[in-house]
């Protein structure tokens, strides 16, 4: 199988870390912050952060540029996360990073990207930037199985007919025809698995 997988809060898991650190920079910059319910960035474009803390264009670019990109960097992968990817591999998977980091507000998207992948010894084949439009990046590859953590990004990617993990924690999970809900990555292989029994089966 050629497997999608997003990168932020999907290898990763910083959303708590990303949501206190943009509270806490709106906050000194005096910004009166009235939170609503948690809403997902529907362009992957770091925008939700302008509308939740009053970011100008000024302060949006530098928490995406400074304050985001070293909590992504300092960042940890998730439990199994590493393992599972080794396996997949050996197995003869091929593994595509598709991520939605950009050149509009990261100097270099794809060497931040790397750079990370390979200090934590992630195995993938191939890496995709400036990628804000998963379904349409995932069909120009020919994926077969996409894995990522934002609910919109996964019902796009599932509307277009390529199959979807979403990594969630249980209680964020929303109800979609078809959309696998999984809470760690353990889980996810064992379901990847079962996905390739099924095919050498038929």
């Amino acid at each position: 199988m050629r497997i999608g997988i997003d990168i932020d809060n999907t290898l990763t898991d910083i959303k708590e870390k990303l949501e206190k650190a943009a509270y806490d920079y709106a906050i000194s910059l005096g910004k009166k912050i009235n939170l609503t319910k948690h809403e997902e960035d529907p362009y992957n474009d770091g925008n939700i952060y302008r509308k939740k803390y009053k970011f100008n264009d000024e302060e949006l670019m530098f928490f995406l540029k400074n304050i985001q990109e070293s909590i992504a960097n300092n960042a940890k992968p998730r439990h199994f996360v590493v393992k599972a990817l080794k396996l997949l591999k050996k197995q003869g998977n091929e593994i595509y990073i598709i991520t939605a980091r950009d050149y509009e507000f990261h100097d270099d998207p794809y060497l931040y990207s790397k750079n990370w992948l390979d200090k934590n010894k992630i195995v993938y084949d191939k890496i995709i930037v400036n990628a804000r439009h998963k379904a349409g990046t995932c069909l120009e590859n020919h994926i077969d199985v996409f894995i990522d953590d934002h609910f919109l990004n996964c019902k796009s990617v599932l509307d277009v007919g390529i199959p979807v993990i979403r990594i969630a924690d249980k209680k964020s999970f929303e109800e979609y025809p078809n959309l696998i809900s999984l809470s760690n990555w353990k889980s996810i292989y064992n379901y990847l698995m079962q996905i390739n029994l099924n095919k050498i089966l038929i």
